[in-house]
């Protein structure tokens, strides 16, 4: 598998000259790390987006012949002849929506239902009980993350209580899969499970808020997913505690065991240095392992978007990579690792309040070795 380091060249962020070297300068980067992380996030080097990609006819909105302006994820398979077949969610549907990138075009195509106008007696797991300010009505999915791997597309509701009630809406805490064929169509029927929750719930300081309001009480809210071997990560935009975001690892074999059990397994849990009122907003894989964390405000703060190279292995060494653009009221809520052209590390950003998302492509310092 390929391995990303920070490379020597890129102007972007210089206090990432350097490269990283195994064994003879693991001490040396140890200390730079500590450097790095003692330092203010807010004052990391802001990064310059390479392209804007142009999409191709509208992503579906909520209304019936509205396009979306509420992206939240999206995430790819392989590249195959140059082009990638991805899964778009957005927070305001109860579908997730097809998509096909070739170069810097986006495709949108066909649309597939996750949930339904009521709870589905084939879900896995028991629904969370005894949570959130007041019951609430089965209604959208609050689609917040998708992620791909090994033949399967995942999507995470936020699994947290309406934002402006405080409601318990069933339909938000939902984990689906969805298995595709090689061609990236669907195979077979959508998988939904429960037991993110119960895995949530475990986890450490930030388990005591789940199922408290997002807005009022630094309640819970997934916002990012990513898989690696059997390990689903999430990333939690909420609760913020201190200068650390959150990062929940649950295992996929105890998500989707058969049955209707609550899941027993204990998460692994990290805590990163996200900096003050922020938390995890997306997260995307490496091939080596490694994940690239897309770090926002926690609630509605006015605070830099940025970006974080994570190591599950080694959490304490997480490396800021630098800061996005402002663009108003715009949120940065979406994060796609790009194939790999020679020139190092692209990644796709998409935005949650303009048409389609306005993706844009960012060049990182990072190269692979």
């Amino acid at each position: 598998m390929p391995r990303f380091d920070i490379h020597r060249a890129d102007a972007l962020n210089p206090r990432l000259s350097f490269r990283i070297r195994p064994m003879r300068y693991r001490l040396l980067a140890s200390l730079v790390a500590a450097a790095l992380l003692g330092a203010s996030l807010t004052q990391a080097a802001t990064l310059a987006p390479e392209q804007r990609f142009r999409t191709l006819g509208d992503f579906a909105g909520k209304k019936p012949g509205k396009p979306a302006r509420d992206v939240s994820g999206l995430a790819c398979m392989p590249a195959a002849n140059g082009t990638q077949r991805c899964l778009l969610i957005n927070d305001e549907g109860s579908f997730a929506q097809f998509a096909r990138i070739a170069e810097n075009r986006i495709i949108p195509d066909a649309t597939l239902p996750i949930v339904g106008d009521d709870a589905s007696p084939d879900t896995l797991g028991q629904p969370p009980q005894g949570i959130c300010k007041a019951p609430g009505r089965f209604a959208e999915l609050d689609g917040e993350a998708v992620a791909y791997a090994d033949g399967a597309f995942y999507v995470a509701g936020s699994h947290g209580c309406s934002r402006r009630k405080g409601e318990f809406r069933l339909s938000a805490f939902h984990l689906a899969r969805i298995k595709v064929d090689a061609e990236g169509s669907p195979a077979g029927k959508v998988e939904l499970t429960y037991r993110l929750s119960d895995m949530l719930r475990a986890a450490g300081p930030a388990g005591t808020f789940f199922g408290k309001s997002l807005m009022d009480d630094n309640g819970m809210n997934v916002e990012g997913i990513a898989v690696v071997g059997d390990t689903l990560w999430a990333g939690l935009r909420a609760p913020s505690l201190g200068n650390r975001g959150f990062l929940v690892g649950a295992s996929l074999k105890a998500l989707f065991a058969p049955g209707h059990a609550p899941a027993t397994e204990a998460p692994r849990v990290f805590e990163l240095p996200a900096g003050g009122n922020r938390g995890i907003r997306d997260l995307a894989p490496l091939p080596d392992g490694r994940l690239l964390a897309l770090l926002g405000p926690a609630q509605e703060q006015s605070l830099p978007y940025s970006l974080l190279l994570v190591d599950p292995a080694k959490p304490d060494l997480a490396t800021p990579l630098g800061d996005l653009p402002g663009r108003g009221d715009d949120k940065a809520e979406s994060l796609t690792v790009l194939p790999q052209d020679g020139k190092g590390l692209a990644v796709l950003i998409g935005y949650d309040g303009p048409k389609n998302g306005h993706f844009e492509s960012y060049r990182l310092p990072l190269e692979t070795r």
